[in-house]
C-alpha cells in the first residue's frame, strides 16, 4: 500500500469514527433529554469541554451514567448509589483497579490526536449530587493516563439533567463496600 493510499484510508476510517461518535452522541441526547456538562482540567495536558450532557438511569445495573461529547473529545463519570440514586456525595475510585464501591464514582476523559486515542480515568476524588427530578452534579477528580504515566485535575459541573433510560442495563447491582 503506497503512503498516500495509507493516509487516505486513516482519513476515511477517522470519518467513520467522527460519524458514529456524533450519531451516538444525537442519539444519547435524545434519549437522555440532555442539559450541560462543563469541566477544565489542568496537569500533563489541559483543557475544558462544555457539550450537552446525557444521564442515564440504570436500575438494573443500579447506576448512573452521564456523558459529554464535542467534537473528538468525550467526558463521562459513572455514579454508583446505594439502592435508588440518591441526593449526597460520591468518593471516587479507581475503576481500573477497584471493583464497584457503592457508594461510589467513576469518571472518564479521552480525546482524539492525529496518532492516538488519549484516555484518562479516574483515580480519587468525588461528586456531589443534588435535585431529584432536575439533577445536578458538582465534580473533582484526579484523572491518571491510562498508560499511567500522566496525571489530571479536573472540576466540572454537570446541571439541568433528567433521568433518561439506560441503553444497556445488563451488569447487575454489586453488593455494597464493607
Amino acid at each position: 500500500m503506497t503512503s498516500t493510499s495509507a493516509a487516505s484510508a486513516r482519513a476515511v476510517a477517522r470519518g467513520v469514527v467522527l460519524a458514529a461518535l456524533l450519531l451516538w452522541a444525537m442519539a444519547c441526547s435524545k434519549a437522555g433529554g440532555g442539559r450541560w456538562l462543563t469541566a477544565r482540567w489542568i496537569g500533563s495536558d489541559t483543557g475544558r469541554i462544555s457539550a450537552p450532557a446525557t444521564a442515564s438511569w440504570c436500575p438494573l445495573a443500579g447506576r448512573l451514567e452521564v456523558k459529554a461529547v464535542s467534537g473528538d473529545l468525550g467526558f463521562g463519570l459513572v455514579l454508583y448509589p446505594v439502592g435508588d440514586l440518591a441526593a449526597g456525595s460520591y468518593p471516587a475510585f479507581d475503576p481500573g483497579i477497584d471493583s464497584v464501591h457503592r457508594p461510589g464514582a467513576s469518571a472518564a476523559l479521552r480525546w482524539y490526536t492525529q496518532q492516538l486515542v488519549v484516555g484518562f480515568q479516574s483515580d480519587s476524588g468525588s461528586v456531589q449530587l443534588t435535585g431529584k427530578d432536575l439533577l445536578d452534579l458538582r465534580f473533582g477528580f484526579r484523572l491518571r493516563s491510562l498508560d499511567g504515566k500522566d496525571t489530571l485535575v479536573t472540576q466540572g459541573r454537570a446541571a439541568n439533567l433528567r433521568r433518561g433510560t439506560c441503553p444497556a442495563d445488563s451488569v447487575p447491582i454489586a453488593a455494597p463496600a464493607q
